[in-house]
């Protein structure tokens, strides 16, 4: 099909991929709010380092391969637990204010994945639209 063409060699499973880190992420730091005052609980978080490193070799892969070949699909952070927080008495190794400044961050990734996903539809449309007529 024509519009799965389109997504294919464009960015679309990128971007797609993106979105999926994003919420992964997202899930995971507010999972680590909800617990910030459980004794014990040590956050966990996914590595945006890592997950950009992954997305950028894929990339690289893709600029000598065939169009649609290289897929983004199984490209994900493993979950871990930080060690850079203080470790409080109590075990919890809770950082209230790196979390609400990773939630933030995180969410204004997800929101400029969303603009880039939105505008590369609205271009395909607008080359569907002209296609037809």
């Amino acid at each position: 099909m024509f519009i799965d063409r389109l997504l294919n060699q464009g960015n679309g499973p990128l971007l797609e991929q993106m979105l999926r880190f994003t919420d992964a992420r997202h899930r995971l730091l507010t999972e680590d709010v909800v617990n910030a005052n459980t004794p014990g609980f040590k956050n966990k978080d996914l590595s945006v380092e890592r997950f950009q490193s992954l997305l950028r070799e894929r990339v690289e892969q893709r600029e000598s391969a065939s169009p649609g070949s290289v897929r983004f699909d199984d490209i994900m952070a493993n979950v871990q637990h930080p060690a850079n927080n203080i470790l409080f008495h109590d075990g919890n190794n809770r950082s209230m204010e790196q979390l609400m400044a990773d939630s933030a961050k995180n969410a204004l990734l997800h929101n400029m994945v969303v603009e880039l996903l939105r505008k590369q539809f609205s271009a395909m449309e607008m080359a569907l639209r002209e296609r037809v007529t």
